[in-house]
């Protein structure tokens, strides 16, 4: 190792600059250095950041990009209008259309050898529509409509329709 030897005149302004750094060093000056430091510092991040963010596009086709982005945004939404628009429209027609026809089969006379007799309820969910029974026997068959509003009919039911009507009713409940 060898030694280094400074003369007395360098070691003299060594001290002395030395002093003159201890006696800034909490000066205001120095620190507003040191925050301006930081801040060049974080501008150049940003900066870096940016440039890694927009590689290979210029800002204006970055905020081209953004502005399609956006203009497909209201196009969803117009679109999504017109589409619950279109759904409230098919609610309606749906509730006016013949759902969940129920029928029972049933022996209406004694005479008869099976359940050649039915009733069928052909009603919308609000309960408008149509009970149809036919009524075999060996002599003969008849048809009956009998026309139904809000679950209910101006004719008499026989217990068969109230049952079939009751069916439908309780169909269109679990249905929603």
């Amino acid at each position: 190792m060898q030694r280094v030897t400074i003369s007395k005149h360098s070691e003299h302004m060594l001290t002395s600059l030395l002093q003159s750094f201890s006696n800034i060093a909490f000066t205001p000056t120095l620190l507003l250095t040191c925050a301006l430091f930081v801040v060049v510092c974080y501008a150049l991040y940003l900066d870096h950041k940016v440039v890694v963010l927009t590689r290979g596009q210029s800002g204006a086709s970055l905020e081209d990009t953004i502005r399609q982005c956006l203009t497909n945004a209201e196009a969803i939404e117009k679109r999504n209008a017109l589409i619950m628009e279109h759904a409230s429209v098919l609610n309606e027609k749906m509730s006016h259309a013949l759902r969940n026809a129920q029928t029972i089969r049933y022996k209406a006379f004694d005479s008869n050898g099976s359940n050649q007799s039915f009733s069928i309820a052909l009603v919308n969910e609000k309960g408008n529509g149509v009970v149809i029974s036919s009524l075999h026997s060996h002599e003969r068959m008849s048809t009956f409509a009998k026309p139904i509003e809000n679950y209910e009919s101006t004719y008499d039911l026989t217990e068969e329709e109230l049952a079939v009507l009751d069916d439908a009713r309780a169909a269109h409940k679990t249905r929603v």
